[in-house]
């Protein structure tokens, strides 16, 4: 909290606390030069004392916790940016199975900053450090994960479309579909699948046809067949 001097204070107050604070130069100030002279140098020392607060956090690697080492990498995560040091991070990514997870946030980490990663990688010439198949792995099972939940994302259009939910329209129209994304789904992205499976689920209870029960007890099914 800054606290600032006012006029009341007597300038021999003023040159007491300006002594106390360590600050030169004062002797030729009057009153008022000395009053603005006191109150900049607390708002400075507050500021300086907040900004090493803040470097102090940001000042510690979240993989190692230890200090950050030049190059490092910046992601925003939560309205905040993280510092990681950046040789610690192609460890820690190389060791990613599956995808690229945020080591505060578990989430994905987002494409782009892969490959802004990747450039730094270049850029620093640290290509011996990362292992560039399991990157290459990771990339590619994404790319697939997102094409096969588009794919699905196309055929739920396609129920909610069609108000009248024949039976012939569902087994011959949706469930093969369902069968043919679900099956890679669950073989290559078998973590995500639930969260997918209940999504569905819950979007398709609006639909206003009755038969979309069948449909719904289909991916329940799935669900528990899988033990998911």
């Amino acid at each position: 909290m800054l606290i600032l001097y006012s006029n009341e204070y007597k300038i021999h107050n003023l040159k007491n606390l300006i002594k106390i604070n360590n600050i030169r130069n004062y002797s030729n100030l009057n009153k008022k030069e000395l009053l603005v002279l006191l109150n900049k140098t607390k708002a400075t020392t507050l500021i300086q004392r907040r900004y090493r607060m803040k470097i102090n956090t940001e000042s510690v690697c979240p993989i190692t916790l230890c200090e950050i080492k030049y190059p490092f990498i910046c992601i925003k995560c939560i309205n905040k940016f993280r510092y990681y040091s950046l040789n610690e991070f192609i460890e820690y990514l190389n060791r990613c199975t599956n995808d690229f997870i945020d080591p505060f946030t578990r989430e994905p980490i987002p494409t782009y900053t892969i490959n802004y990663i990747e450039y730094l990688i270049k850029y620093y010439k640290l290509t011996k450090l990362q292992k560039k198949k399991n990157w290459n792995k990771n990339l590619s099972l994404r790319y697939e994960y997102l094409t096969i939940t588009s794919n699905l994302n196309i055929v739920l259009n396609e129920i909610f479309k069609n108000d009248n939910l024949t039976l012939d329209f569902i087994y011959q129209k949706i469930l093969p579909q369902f069968i043919y994304y679900f099956h890679f789904l669950l073989i290559r992205h078998k973590h995500s699948c639930l969260s997918i499976l209940n999504t569905y689920i819950n979007c398709i209870k609006h639909h206003p046809n009755n038969n979309k029960e069948f449909l719904i007890n289909y991916l329940n099914l799935l669900i528990k067949i899988n033990n998911l």
